[in-house]
C-alpha cells in the first residue's frame, strides 16, 4: 500500500489536454500534459456525467452506524499513489508515462492527499523550439470511472504548520537561510485569481491546452475556487476538547512546554466558547469536563497547571473520552466549531494498538462533525499514526522538534477554523455522456455509508445556516447526478484545488464537455450562493496546433504539483527512517524539473531544482537541518507551498 514504484517519466504527451479543477481562494491548481499520440479507448463510459437534475425528495438521512468501508486519507499523498495508476494514453496508441516516481497504492478510483494520487503526468509534444522528452515505458490502461456519485474532498484549513516552521526558524533549529526553500514557490504555481468582493466564492476554470487535438484524448481540468478577503459578520461558537498526552515521557521540558500551550489556548478562547481537557497515559480521563470557559477559566488553568506526567500510551482511550466530550455535551450551539486536538510525543503501547482501527476513530468523529489535528512532539512520537489520524479526522498534522512550538502551531491551526466565510460547500462536475473520467486527484469514490453520512451533514449545516445566519434552506431536496465534492466549511481568503484527469473525444469546433456547479451558504452577504459555469472547449485543426495553444501557468502548475508531493513523500520517508528512498524521489524530481526547464522554457525551474538538491543534500545529513524530525518538517512545509 506505501510501496515505492520506480518509473521514468515523461513532461508532455501529444493529442491530449489537461484539464485541471481546482477550488481555490489564494489558488492552488494541479495539472498534466500531453505526450506523442495516444493509445485506444480502453472503456466505454460509466454512467451518464451530466445526469438529469432529478429531485428526490430526501428525509432526514439515517447515519449508518456500520465503520466506513474505506478510510479516507488527507495526508499528503506520495506520487504515483493510484493502484494501475499511469495507463496507457487514449487516442492514437501510444502509452503514457508518468513523470514521478510512485508511492502508496489506492484504488483506481483515486487516492487521498493534499493534490494527492498520481501526480500529473504533462505528457505532450514541446512547444515549438523546444525538446521533446523520452516517453516512459507502457503502462496498465486505465479504467474509466463512474462519474456521478459523492467524492471525498482534500480541502483543510489551517496554517499551524508554518506557524511551526516560523518558530523553528526564529528559535535557530532551521536557519534563516533555508526559509527560502519554502517561501515563493508556491505562488509560482498557483493562477493569480482576485479575491471576489461581492460573494464569497469565485470560480475559475483553465485547460492546459486552449485547443484541443482533433483526435481527443487525455485532458486535465483545474478549477479554481477563490474566496473573499471580508470577514463574515459573526464569529461562530468555538468548541474546542484537548487530548494531551501526561506519559512518562513527556517529563521535564515537554510536560512544562504542553502546559504553557493548553492555557494560551484557554485564553484565546472567548467566555461562551466550550473547552474539555483529557489526559492519557496508560489510561485516560477527563481533567476539564465539556462546557463553557466563562467563569471556569481560572479553575481550568489551575488544572493545566496542575498536571503531572507517568506511566505508558494509551492515544485510544484518550481519544474515546476527547470525542465524547465534543459529541455528548450539552447546550452546544449546533453550528458550532468542533475540534479535537491530539498532542502526544510517543506512540500507542496501551489499549487500542491498530492504527488503522486508531484513525478510523477520527474519521467517524469526522463524520459527526468533529475535525482532529495531530501535534506529534519530539523525536519518538509514531508519525505515521498521528499523520493517518489527522488525516481522516479532516485537520492538519505538525511536526514538533520542540515544545516551544506547541503555542504557535495550536492558536494558529485554530485561527483557520474558526472564520469561515462560506459553509454546506457543494462542488459539482457534470460530464457529459461521452467524457470519460479516469482519475480524481487527490480523492476516492465514497462509500454508500459514507455518501449517507456527508448527505446528513449538508442537510445539518444547511438547517444550521438557516437557524444561525437566515439563510434560507435549499437543500432538502438531494440533486441526482455528477461528481459531488462537499466541505462543511471554507476559510476566508483561501483556496483548494481538485484536478480530474478526463478522456475527451474526438471533435471539431466548439462544444460543451461539462457543466460546473457550486452551491454554498453566503456567511458574508447571508444568502445562498449559486453558480453554474459551463465548461466549453474548442478543437484545433492539428496536434501541432493543439501544442501550440498550451497554457503556461498550467504547465507551471503541474510541475509544481508533482514537486509538492515529491516533497511529501519524501518527509514521510524520512518519518519512517527510510532516508534512501526519500533522496531517490527528490533527486528523480530534480531531475525533472531541469530537464522541464530547457524543455518547456522555463529557467525558474531550474531554481526549483536547485532547492530539491539542497533538500535532497540535507536528506543525507543526520545533522542540524538533515535532524529526522527538523528535515521533515521542512519538506512538509515546502510541499505545502507548493501544493497550495
Amino acid at each position: 500500500m506505501r510501496g515505492l514504484e520506480q518509473q521514468r517519466s515523461c513532461l508532455w504527451r501529444r493529442g491530449g489536454i489537461a484539464v485541471l479543477i481546482g477550488v481555490m481562494s489564494v489558488g492552488g491548481a494541479c495539472t498534466k500534459r500531453e505526450a506523442d499520440e495516444q493509445a485506444a479507448v480502453q472503456q466505454e463510459a460509466a454512467k451518464p456525467a451530466d445526469g438529469a437534475h432529478k429531485e428526490a425528495e430526501a428525509p432526514a438521512p439515517v447515519i449508518p452506524q456500520a465503520a466506513p468501508e474505506s478510510p479516507s486519507d488527507v495526508v499528503l499523498s506520495p506520487p504515483g499513489s493510484m493502484k494501475g495508476s499511469s495507463a496507457t494514453s487514449r487516442g492514437s496508441g501510444h502509452p503514457k508515462g508518468p513523470d514521478t516516481v510512485g508511492g502508496r497504492a489506492h484504488g483506481d478510483e483515486g487516492s487521498m492527499g493534499v493534490a494527492g494520487a498520481p501526480p500529473p503526468s504533462p505528457a505532450a509534444t514541446a512547444p515549438p523550439g523546444g525538446a521533446a522528452l523520452s516517453v516512459a515505458p507502457p503502462s496498465i490502461a486505465q479504467t474509466a470511472i463512474d462519474p456521478n456519485g459523492r467524492f471525498a474532498t482534500t480541502y483543510r484549513p489551517g496554517g499551524g504548520h508554518l506557524a511551526a516552521f516560523e518558530s523553528a526558524v526564529a528559535r535557530g533549529i532551521i536557519p534563516a537561510g533555508e526559509r527560502e526553500l519554502v517561501s515563493d514557490v508556491g505562488a509560482r504555481y498557483t493562477p493569480a485569481v482576485e479575491a471576489p468582493t461581492t460573494a464569497a466564492l469565485t470560480v475559475r476554470t483553465e485547460l492546459e491546452r486552449s485547443k484541443v487535438s482533433p483526435s481527443g484524448g487525455e485532458t486535465h481540468l483545474r478549477i479554481t475556487l477563490r474566496s473573499t478577503t471580508k470577514r463574515a459578520v459573526s464569529r461562530p461558537h468555538l468548541s474546542v476538547h484537548l487530548v494531551l498526552d501526561v506519559s512518562g515521557s513527556m517529563r521535564g521540558e515537554p510536560i512544562v512546554r504542553a502546559r504553557e500551550a493548553a492555557r494560551a489556548l484557554v485564553e484565546k478562547l472567548h467566555p461562551a466558547d466550550d473547552f474539555s481537557l483529557t489526559t492519557f497515559s496508560s489510561d485516560a480521563q477527563v481533567k476539564v469536563t465539556d462546557g463553557p470557559v466563562g467563569a471556569r477559566r481560572t479553575s481550568i488553568l489551575q488544572t493545566i497547571d496542575a498536571i503531572t506526567e507517568g506511566g505508558g500510551t494509551n492515544i485510544g482511550r484518550g481519544l474515546e473520552l476527547g470525542y465524547e466530550q465534543a459529541k455528548l455535551a450539552k447546550g452546544v450551539p449546533a453550528d458550532a466549531v468542533r475540534v479535537v486536538l491530539l498532542m502526544s510525543d510517543g506512540r500507542a503501547n496501551s489499549g487500542i494498538l491498530n492504527g488503522e482501527q486508531l484513525s478510523r476513530m477520527a474519521l467517524g468523529a469526522f463524520q459527526d462533525g468533529i475535525q482532529t489535528s495531530s501535534f506529534g512532539l519530539g523525536a519518538d512520537y509514531d508519525g505515521a499514526l498521528m499523520s493517518s489520524i489527522a488525516s481522516d479526522g479532516a485537520g492538519g498534522y505538525y511536526y514538533l522538534r520542540d515544545a516551544d512550538q506547541l503555542a504557535p502551531a495550536l492558536t494558529t491551526e485554530l485561527d483557520k477554523r474558526l472564520d469561515p466565510i462560506a459553509t454546506a460547500v457543494e462542488l459539482r462536475v457534470r460530464l457529459k455522456p461521452d467524457v470519460k473520467l479516469f482519475h480524481v486527484y487527490g480523492s476516492r469514490r465514497l462509500s454508500d455509508a459514507e455518501s449517507v453520512r456527508v448527505r446528513a451533514q449538508e442537510v445539518a449545516a444547511d438547517t444550521q445556516a438557516e437557524r444561525r445566519d437566515k439563510i434560507v434552506s435549499d437543500r432538502k431536496d438531494d440533486v441526482a447526478g455528477g461528481m459531488r465534492f462537499f466541505m462543511p466549511a471554507f476559510a476566508r481568503d483561501d483556496s483548494h484545488t481538485i484536478l480530474l484527469k478526463l478522456a475527451l473525444p474526438p471533435g471539431t469546433g466548439t462544444r460543451d464537455v461539462a457543466l460546473i456547479e457550486l452551491k454554498y451558504k453566503d456567511r458574508v452577504a447571508k444568502k445562498n450562493g449559486i453558480d453554474e459555469l459551463p465548461l466549453k472547449v474548442t478543437y484545433g485543426n492539428s496536434d501541432a496546433e493543439s501544442a501550440g495553444s498550451a497554457n503556461a501557468s498550467v504547465t507551471r502548475t503541474v510541475q509544481g504539483f508533482a514537486a509538492g508531493e515529491a516533497l511529501a513523500e519524501a518527509s514521510r520517508l524520512i518519518a519512517l527512517g527510510d532516508r534512501a528512498r526519500a533522496v531517490a524521489i527528490l533527486s528523480e524530481r530534480e531531475g525533472i524539473l531541469r530537464t522541464a526547464a530547457t524543455t518547456l522554457g522555463e529557467p525558474l525551474f531550474l531554481k526549483d531544482a536547485d532547492r530539491l538538491s539542497r533538500l535532497g543534500t540535507h536528506a543525507g545529513s543526520y545533522v542540524g537541518v538533515g535532524d529526522p524530525l527538523v528535515l521533515a518538517m521542512l519538506l512538509e512545509t515546502a510541499a505545502r507551498t507548493h501544493l497550495h
